[in-house]
């Protein structure tokens, strides 16, 4: 079965290769398409120990704190482009001006380190804060704690539910089942928001301006 190769991995390959996603992730933008939050919890499918999980966390917490610092850097050179560019178009902009009130500083250093809980956001807020001027070491002071917590939570969810799931494969279908029936919740939830948000835009944008009295005459 697939979960019983998953856990006979080596750990320190399972961390290598989840160094090398994340850092991709806020680096090149690939958590825009692919949250890391995915790869982290696949990658805790394949732990079997507190042992295991901890070493792969300080592989993971490397991987996101590169890619951190090559969004910084991205975003210090490239500037505003990326955010007005085509792929930029595409991730959204209430994407972009929630990671922008992360990265301005809106909530302070907790919320630049919270922000990593946040899929897609986590992505875009290291560009961000490279291009709008944040200093590299007010930036990177919380990326630590919170890549390390983040790294952490999911790489526990991913090996409990990986271990659960190996000692009950009876319950693989049924639990299988419930997850679909979730995710495809939550797409419908998704898709009738956006919609919700793009029919207020076009009916603020449409909205005649209100008229303005003319003064009385003298």
């Amino acid at each position: 079965m697939l979960l019983d190769t998953l856990g006979r991995l080596d750990p320190c390959l399972v961390g290598a290769v989840l160094l090398a996603l994340l850092a991709l992730d806020g680096s090149l933008l690939i958590g825009a398409v692919l949250p890391g939050d995915m790869a982290i919890v696949a990658a805790g499918i394949a732990l079997t120990g507190p042992a295991e999980v901890a070493v792969v966390t300080v592989a993971g917490t490397a991987g996101s704190l590169l890619g951190a610092t090559g969004g910084w850097l991205i975003g210090r050179r490239c500037g505003p482009r990326v955010r007005h560019s085509r792929a930029g178009r595409w991730i959204g902009e209430h994407r972009w001006a929630r990671a922008e009130r992360i990265a301005t500083g809106e909530g302070g250093g907790p919320a630049l380190a919270a922000a990593y809980f946040l899929p897609v956001v986590n992505a875009l807020t290291p560009v961000l804060a490279g291009s709008l001027g944040l200093p590299y070491r007010r930036f990177i002071r919380w990326a630590p704690a919170g890549s390390a917590a983040w790294v952490t939570t999911y790489l526990t969810l991913g090996s409990v539910a990986g271990e659960f799931v190996r000692h009950n494969q009876h319950l693989m279908v049924p639990v299988a089942g419930c997850v679909a029936v979730l995710v495809a919740g939550l797409a419908v939830i998704s898709l009738r928001a956006r919609a919700g948000r793009a029919a207020g835009i076009s009916g603020t944008a449409g909205s005649p301006a209100p008229e303005t009295a003319s003064p009385p005459p003298r």
